[in-house]
């Protein structure tokens, strides 16, 4: 009997392009690379499909002509300074402070256009480091820009054409000239005031964790101090200031006092409605696995309301800074509103801007930390959080 056997063919697979063809079965293996390997392991393939995977996983792209507009606005702002001469209608008094910062402000803006060109450079290498920068300038590109063009305008209108005229309105040649002739007593004035923002605000956010939590689980508690929260806590921290000097002591422990209160208010009514929303299944489940009323509201309880803990602490940060510029206005004789005050009785008014503009870069940085610190603290809801 004879078997007769059919042998089925299976077309080849279509190869892709770059693709390394498999041998065939059974085919001797000689050993060398292939043309088609040789091709894969080409440097020039290597180099777009690198290319390729940056853009997928970096898509943000730098936009160079914006990037040159930059250096090119901070360039011209030091040629400005340093070319164009000043009005002689400015007092004398205010051109002496142009003439001292003057030279600064050339180097600065010329640091500044330097600094960003050499950034620039740095983006265009390989690794996380340079797809980070790359981010980086690609979203402050348009700040570099607005904020070259905002001093143009600002010096062309104060300094160049004294169309904003002092005694108000002052070049910032002026505010960078009292800047560094105060910074002895700027330096004291914002220890100062660190100090008594940082007493108030620890006192203000522990009582508000408790009183929050407090109120928040315990429905007695609730009924008696929530209303009493509702009256007091909206009132600002001015209307205090008569209550504060008859009731405290020193004007020091008064100013402590309004800072406090300042920050328990939105910290207990944030925290208490973070404890009020954690779902009832968290409770449940926890308590069939026996857990106690200590367990419930530290370890279940107030990390689910962490999210609402932290925009209440957010909202107390703009307050305490509110009471601290009123309280060191009224009674405490140093820290950053009473250099702002004492400034204003002299009329110094570029002397005042410089204060003010301390104030707000510490501001600006107290709430980059607290972002810092949420962000690391709510890691696990990182998409959800948008503030």
């Amino acid at each position: 009997m004879t078997t007769e056997t059919t042998e089925t063919t299976r077309p080849p697979h279509p190869t892709l392009p770059g693709a390394v063809p498999r041998p065939a079965a059974g085919a001797p293996s000689t050993g060398e690379p292939s043309d088609a390997t040789a091709e894969a392991l080409d440097p020039e393939d290597r180099s777009r499909l690198a290319a390729a995977l940056d853009a997928v996983t970096h898509p943000v792209a730098i936009s160079p002509p914006l990037v040159i507009a930059g250096a090119s606005a901070w360039v011209a702002l030091a040629l400005v300074c340093a070319l164009v001469p000043d009005s002689p209608l400015l007092p004398p008094r205010d051109q002496g402070y142009i003439d001292a910062a003057n030279p600064f402000t050339i180097v600065a803006a010329s640091t500044v256009a330097a600094g960003w060109l050499l950034l620039w450079g740095l983006s265009t290498g390989r690794g996380a480091r340079a797809a980070a920068l790359r981010i980086r300038i690609a979203h402050a590109s348009a700040w570099v820009v607005g904020s070259a063009v905002y001093g143009l305008i600002w010096v062309l209108s104060t300094a160049k054409t004294a169309l904003l005229a002092p005694p108000y309105l002052v070049a910032p040649q002026e505010i960078l000239d009292r800047l560094w002739d105060g910074r002895v007593l700027l330096a004291q004035s914002l220890g100062n005031s660190l100090l008594l923002l940082g007493i108030g605000f620890v006192i203000g956010l522990l009582a508000g964790l408790i009183t929050g939590v407090t109120i928040g689980w315990f429905q007695t508690a609730n009924y008696w101090v929530h209303p009493v929260i509702v009256f007091i806590g909206p009132v600002p921290s001015l209307a205090w200031v008569p209550i504060v000097f008859v009731l405290f002591p020193s004007a020091y422990s008064g100013a402590v006092f309004m800072i406090a209160l300042a920050v328990w208010f939105p910290v207990t009514v944030l925290t208490r409605a973070g404890i009020l929303s954690v779902p009832r299944s968290y409770v449940d489940v926890a308590q069939t696995l026996g857990a106690s009323t200590w367990f419930l509201v530290w370890r279940v309880s107030l990390p689910a309301a962490l999210p609402n803990i932290f925009t209440g602490v957010f909202m107390a940060l703009g307050s305490s800074f509110v009471a601290l510029t009123v309280a060191e206005n009224f009674g405490v004789n140093s820290g950053l509103g009473w250099f702002l005050n004492w400034k204003k009785s002299w009329g110094d008014f570029p002397g005042l801007y410089a204060g003010i503009l301390v104030l707000v870069a510490v501001c600006g940085l107290a709430l980059t930390l607290l972002f810092r610190i949420r962000n690391h603290v709510l890691r696990w809801e990182k998409e959800l959080t948008r503030w």
